[in-house]
């Protein structure tokens, strides 16, 4: 019988499971940046199959975790809910299924030395996004402020602490600990620290962090080598808009910033674009603008957070504006 070969779609397979590996390490090189990117161009089937290896690696990946969850969650189903098991709903060829066995299995045995070697995380802890504030524990002695609806990952390795948080707000008190610096990881940007006090904004790829106590650096995920991170000093705020390499730094009163975590929103004279996102977490509907117009419009004002579906309603008696119901959104257009 002539010896059987790999059909080539598993071999694009196993090619995008070996870039999940590759790419694993903390920092990686240029020439894997660009080895990676011209496997992707070369066929179409390389970045679907890359992010869907990518979506079950996290599923791997959470093989140890300790899956923290928060106590009489208001709303038990969402607060259950844990990303890690939305790949294999997602997955949709037979043969994943298998191949996250044999990568599941490979890890455990290969565990110890993954982390003796600074590639795999000694544990993989998950503090599920719920419906209200509430300050969670990291193992490492650090204390994180979740803001509504954020869920956070948090992977202790060897010689570093790494955080994930596509989406929501956080505030972390971080722990010093000079040889395993502190790295939060957004969509799109990445927040370096060793030890310090500072917020973190994520909405759609935009980015704010503000600087209560200590020092950090924000750069783009697709920062150029050589290019410059922004730096923060107390009282700063470093922002990035979607699809931007380049950050402003403006100064602030971190108190106004942080007036969340005491259940109040303040905003001082911004636009309704940059008010809506800071709402929508809270709302029971999310509110849309209809157009450049409304979005410019201004307002200020200090106000409770379990009080903003109220205050949304009442827009069109201090602005210019309507409201509609539109597609499960407040569509708030200009009168």
């Amino acid at each position: 019988m002539p010896p059987s070969h790999p059909s080539d779609d598993d071999r694009v397979t196993e090619e995008a499971a070996d870039w999940c590996l590759r790419l694993q390490a903390e920092e990686v090189s240029d020439a894997d940046r660009a080895a990676f990117e011209r496997w992707c161009r070369d066929d179409p089937r390389h970045a679907a199959e890359f992010d869907a290896m990518r979506e079950l690696w996290g599923l791997s990946a959470g093989l140890r975790p300790r899956v923290t969850a928060p106590p009489a969650p208001a709303r038990p189903v969402e607060a259950v809910r844990s990303p890690l098991v939305r790949p294999l709903v997602r997955a949709p060829k037979q043969r994943r299924w298998a191949l996250a066995a044999c990568v599941a299995a490979v890890l455990a045995v290969g565990w110890p030395v993954g982390w003796s070697f600074g590639v795999l995380p000694g544990t993989v802890d998950v503090f599920l996004g719920g419906d209200r504030h509430r300050v969670v524990g990291l193992p490492d002695g650090s204390t994180v402020d979740l803001n509504v609806r954020t869920t956070l990952f948090y992977a202790q390795f060897r010689d570093r602490r790494s955080v994930l948080m596509d989406h929501g707000e956080a505030y972390f008190a971080v722990a010093g600990d000079a040889a395993r610096p502190f790295t939060v990881f957004t969509a799109a940007h990445r927040v370096r620290v060793t030890g310090t006090r500072f917020n973190v904004w994520a909405n759609d790829g935009e980015l704010a962090v503000t600087l209560a106590e200590g020092a950090v650096t924000v750069s783009a995920a697709a920062a150029a080598v050589g290019e410059e991170p922004l730096r923060l000093t107390p009282g700063q705020q470093g922002r990035f808009a979607r699809d931007s390499r380049f950050g402003s730094v403006a100064r602030v009163d971190p108190a106004r910033v942080l007036s969340w975590r005491e259940g109040k929103l303040v905003f001082d004279d911004i636009t309704l674009a940059e008010a809506v996102p800071l709402l929508n977490p809270y709302l029971a509907q999310p509110l849309r603008l209809a157009d450049r117009r409304v979005g410019a419009m201004r307002i200020g004002g200090v106000y409770d957070v379990a009080d903003l579906d109220r205050v949304v309603a009442s827009l069109p008696r201090v602005l210019p504006v309507t409201i509609a119901a539109k597609d499960g959104a407040l569509l708030l257009s200009a009168r």
